[in-house]
C-alpha cells in the first residue's frame, strides 16, 4: 500500500510539474533578449536555458550551418549530459551492482518469503554490505527534470524566435503549441496531411521505444515471491512502462525541439550505458582471469609439490628396499661360495689320501 501511495504521489507531482512547467510564459512567446524574468522559475531556470539555446544557435548560424536551431538542442543535450555523466555513472554502476548481487537477493527471497519485515531487513542489511544505494538510479532522473521542464518553458517563450525552423523531416521545432492539445492529430488526419502527422509522430516513437530499453537494460530480473505475495520488482517495472508510455503521450503535446532534446539525451544515454557496461565487463573479465591463472598457477604448483614429494618419497623407500635387498643377496651368495669352496677342499684331500 506505501509502495502505491507513493506512486500515485510522484505521478502526481509529476503531472502537476507538466502543467505548471509553461505557466508563467506567454503562449505567443516573450523577447528573451529585452525583457526581464518575472518570478523565481523563470529566472533560474527559463530565461538561462534560453539565452544558451540563443547563444548557441547564433554560433551555429554565423557559421552557415543548415538546420542550426536543431543542432543548437542537439550541442545543448551533449553538454548537459557531459556536465551530468557522473551522475549517470553512478547511476549505471549502481544498477549494475543490484544486478549482482541478485542471486542474494534471491535466495533471501527464498528464506525470509513469508516474513516481510524480516527480508525488508535482511535486504537493506545486504545493501549496506554491498555498499549498493537502491536509490541510486533516481539520481539523474532528479536532476535532469528540472532542466526538462525549463527547457519547455524555454521553448514556449522562444515560440516566435523558433518558428518555421525546419530540422530535416521536422517542418517546424516549436510545433505543436502546448495550447493545442491533441487536436493538431486529428486536423491534420482530416485533412489528409499524413505526411505532415508522420513527421511529429516519429521523434514520440523512438522515445518511447529508447525508454524502454534503458529500462529494460538496466531493471535486474527478479523471480515472484515464494509466497506468491506481490512482487515490488515486478510493481517498479510496472510504474516504469507505464511511465515511459506517458512521456510518450506527453511529447505529442509539447514542441518538437523539446521532444529532440528527449531523444538525444536518451540515446546518449543508451550509449553511455554500452560502454560504461562494456568497461566494466572487461575490468570484471580481467580480473577474474588473472585471479584464476594465479589460482590454478598456485593449484598446479602445489599439485606438482605434492606429486615431487610423493615419488621422491616413494623413490626413496623404494631405493633403501633396492639397498638392503642388494646387501641381502650379496650375502647370500657369499656364503653359497664359502660353503662351496668348504666342500671342493674336502673333495681334494681326499682324493689326496
Amino acid at each position: 500500500m506505501k509502495i502505491r501511495n507513493r506512486t500515485l504521489l510522484f505521478l502526481l507531482l509529476l503531472v502537476t510539474m507538466t502543467l505548471l512547467s509553461g505557466c508563467g510564459v506567454p503562449a505567443d512567446g516573450v523577447d528573451i533578449a529585452t525583457q526581464d524574468p518575472e518570478g523565481l522559475w523563470q529566472t533560474i531556470a527559463v530565461w538561462p536555458l534560453a539565452r544558451s539555446l540563443i547563444a548557441l544557435d547564433g554560433f551555429l548560424q554565423s557559421y552557415d550551418i543548415p538546420y542550426h536551431w536543431g543542432f543548437a538542442i542537439i550541442v545543448f543535450t551533449l553538454i548537459v549530459k557531459a556536465l551530468t555523466f557522473p551522475l549517470t555513472l553512478t547511476q549505471i554502476r549502481g544498477m549494475q551492482a543490484q544486478k549482482d548481487i541478485q542471486p542474494k537477493v534471491q535466495a533471501l527471497q527464498k528464506k525470509f518469503g513469508n516474513d516481510r519485515e524480516k527480508l525488508a531487513q535482511e535486504q537493506m542489511k545486504l545493501y549496506r554490505e554491498a555498499g549498493v544505494n537502491p536509490l541510486s538510479g533516481c539520481l539523474p532522473l532528479l536532476v535532469q527534470m528540472p532542466i526538462l521542464f525549463g527547457l519547455y518553458s524555454a521553448l514556449v517563450a522562444l515560440g516566435p524566435t523558433i518558428e518555421n525552423s525546419r530540422f530535416f523531416w521536422i517542418p517546424d521545432l516549436g510545433f505543436p503549441r502546448y495550447t493545442e492539445g491533441l487536436n493538431w492529430i486529428m486536423d491534420d488526419f482530416n485533412g489528409g496531411q499524413y505526411g505532415h502527422l508522420a513527421a511529429y509522430l516519429v521523434l514520440p516513437i523512438v522515445l518511447v521505444a529508447s525508454q524502454y530499453a534503458m529500462q529494460k537494460w538496466m531493471t535486474p530480473a527478479t523471480p515472484p515471491p515464494a509466497d506468491g505475495g506481490t512482487d515490488q520488482a515486478a510493481m517498479m517495472r510496472q510504474v516504469g512502462t507505464m511511465m515511459t508510455f506517458m512521456f510518450g503521450f506527453f511529447t505529442l503535446q509539447v514542441p518538437a525541439g523539446l521532444s529532440l532534446y528527449w531523444v538525444t539525451s536518451n540515446l546518449i544515454q543508451v550509449a553511455q550505458q554500452v560502454f560504461i557496461t562494456r568497461r566494466m565487463a572487461e575490468s570484471k573479465g580481467i580480473g577474474g582471469q588473472y585471479v584464476a591463472e594465479a589460482t590454478d598457477g598456485a593449484n598446479a604448483i602445489n599439485a606438482t609439490d605434492v606429486a615431487a614429494i610423493s615419488v621422491n618419497g616413494s623413490g626413496s623407500n623404494s631405493g633403501e628396499a633396492g639397498t638392503t635387498q642388494q646387501n641381502n643377496s650379496s650375502v647370500n651368495a657369499k656364503t653359497k661360495n664359502n660353503s662351496g669352496k668348504k666342500k671342493s677342499g674336502k673333495r681334494r684331500s681326499k682324493r689326496k689320501r
